[in-house]
């Protein structure tokens, strides 16, 4: 573009030289003329021709530079301080501009000339993006431009503008500034001020954006409806902080979202789970008496044999349902195999004994002879369950081992370094969480072991002498294992999350500040909760999974962070940066269960 130009510029020039002969004597003598106005004035042509080139430059560099950007508008120039021009540049712009030109070996005559097209030479780089996302334009040594804002050369680059204080109050919002205060009194008697402190740290807009949350999106918010949402209890009326808390964070765009939060078939696990694991632990119980010599105990074993087969069976298809929707391609091998092989065969085989006990428990309460074939049907199953269970149990045990331990050698090597950086206290806090589950894990899969040597043994049993007690006493004991094993990571989950949310709040060195003595342990966490947006243990857990789980997944599967993947990957998964595979949802249950 610059060349073609240069080349136009060049031919007018060469087309002037020829028209030059045929001016009037009257031209040539004004024309003269000027030229000595300009020297006894104090410009050189050659400054003259400069100031032309800065300018024909600055003006080329307005018509390149994009209006706009996709993610945000440009940064507008002051017109003033630009376009303001020296008094002897404006005298200059008004002459006409005369130079000598040669037109042959004697001197020619003086004609006019049409300012020279910059050289390729002369011209600045291209724009550069400023840090504000605008484009800024290349400084070009020249004259100044005078004006009120005070002297900068012509075509330098903006100075940055200064960064601009967010507004926080809501004065000039009547109706959010009504509810802002009824909130704000509502803490002041509900003893909520460092939570509420977060919510008033955030910008005016994101306040309104919260306040209009609160209201159920409705156009003009007030206190009634605030009071509709927000207020919960039946005699004494509080506001839900947890969901105030949720909100505030919300608005000062945080990822809330909860990767572990149960759904619909979870509840259903649990309740199946929990009353097959209680009304097998009573007949289960209620038979080993029974095989003891307890006599009265065979009864009670007999009337609640049905209903706990029944909802075992519950249990074990719920087991089956779960282990299809969490099989994913990011999973290790011995993931895969324990979802398929061990809780979808294991769950197979449970239903099946369960059905096979029931219909016999249902034979003896009618006094009726045991059915041989669902005897043989219950031994069968319970050999091919409890061999499931046994080889899952296992391979568990010595891959949750070999996590935990490489988890525990990234957790001491990021915690060398994590006084100076954060990035790696963060990783250092995730590799703890993992190495945490994945002991919990470690245990789990021992007790499922255990289960599945007690039901092998007895379906066996089973199978050798129908008449026995001794086949149904080992897999009521089974059961009751296996259940005993879950409820303990349950409790073991559950406790853990205060002493996590303790280490990363580092809640020990904040117990020994000056500020803090006299204080209980609960209430210097609880101010700290509030002060980050948390009114409890919970969200603030929840929070931290979520974000470390994002950390990993931006710089382990989207990034090539190697330290992020090496946590993943001794999580037990497996990264696929191609299909940006795992997602931040199974690194989050990973993290946490």
């Amino acid at each position: 573009m610059f060349e073609h130009s240069k080349t136009n510029s060049a031919a007018k020039n060469t087309a002037t030289d020829r028209t030059s002969n045929h001016k009037r004597p009257e031209e040539m003598t004004a024309m003269q003329g000027s030229a000595t106005g300009l020297k006894t004035s104090g410009l050189s042509m050659v400054n003259v021709l400069q100031m032309h080139r800065v300018i024909g430059n600055q003006a080329v560099q307005r018509m390149l530079s994009p209006t706009y950007r996709a993610d945000k508008p440009v940064i507008q120039r002051n017109p003033d301080a630009v376009a303001a021009p020296s008094p002897a540049l404006a005298a200059t712009e008004e002459a006409p501009i005369s130079v000598p030109v040669s037109a042959g070996p004697a001197p020619g005559p003086v004609v006019p000339v049409a300012p020279a097209a910059p050289a390729a030479q002369s011209l600045p780089g291209p724009a550069a993006p400023d840090a504000a996302g605008g484009i800024a334009a290349p400084a070009v040594a020249g004259p100044v431009a005078e004006g009120p804002a005070g002297a900068a050369p012509l075509g330098a680059a903006p100075a940055p503008p200064k960064a601009r204080q967010e507004r926080k109050d809501l004065n000039n919002y009547s109706n959010y500034n009504v509810v802002y205060k009824w909130l704000k009194a509502r803490a002041d008697t509900e003893k909520k001020n460092a939570l509420f402190g977060f919510f008033d740290d955030l910008t005016a807009g994101q306040k309104m954006s919260a306040i209009k949350t609160m209201c159920n999106n409705e156009r003009s918010p007030t206190i009634e409806k605030v009071k509709d949402t927000m207020l919960t209890g039946v005699f004494t009326k509080t506001v839900d902080w947890d969901r105030f808390s949720e909100i505030s964070r919300e608005a000062k765009a945080k990822n809330i979202k909860n990767y572990n939060a149960d759904g619909s078939r979870d509840y259903a696990s649990y309740t199946a789970i929990g009353t097959s694991a209680t009304a097998g632990g009573v007949s289960g119980s209620a038979t080993i008496s029974s095989g003891l010599g307890a006599g009265g105990a065979l009864s009670v074993a007999n009337s609640v044999a049905p209903a706990a087969g029944v909802l075992s069976g519950l249990a074990s298809v719920s087991q089956i349902y779960n282990a299809s929707q969490n099989y994913d391609s990011s999973l290790s091998a011995v993931d895969k195999a324990q979802l398929a092989g061990t809780e979808a065969s294991g769950g197979v085989a449970d239903l099946t004994r369960f059905s096979a006990g029931t219909v016999n428990s249902v034979r003896t309460l009618g006094n009726m002879a045991t059915s041989g074939a669902a005897t043989i049907a219950a031994g069968t199953a319970g050999v091919v369950g409890g061999a499931a269970y046994l080889a899952g149990g296992v391979a568990g045990y010595i891959e949750s081992g070999k996590n935990q331990k490489n988890l525990n050698k990234l957790e001491n090597k990021f915690n060398t370094r994590a006084e100076a950086d954060q990035h790696q206290r963060d990783l250092g806090l995730a590799a703890h969480l993992g190495g945490s589950t994945q002991g919990m894990n470690k245990n789990k899969s021992a007790t499922t072991a255990a289960k599945g040597a007690l039901m092998i043994a007895g379906g066996a049993v089973l199978l050798a002498a129908a008449a026995s007690p001794v086949g149904p006493i080992l897999l009521a004991a089974a059961a009751i294992i296996g259940g005993i094993g879950a409820l303990i990571k349950f409790y073991k989950k559950s406790k853990r999350k205060e002493t996590f949310v303790d280490k990363a709040l580092n809640l020990d060195k904040e117990v020994a500040k000056p500020e803090n003595a006299g204080l209980k342990k609960e209430q210097v966490r609880q101010k700290m909760l509030e002060a980050q947006g948390f009114n409890n243990v919970d969200q603030c857990y929840t929070q931290l999974v979520t974000d470390l789980a994002s950390m990993l997944y931006e710089g382990g599967v989207v990034g090539q962070d190697e330290e992020c993947q090496s946590v993943i990957e001794s999580l037990g998964l497996k990264v696929d940066k191609a299909k940006r595979k795992p997602g931040k949802d199974l690194i989050a249950k990973k993290l946490h269960t």
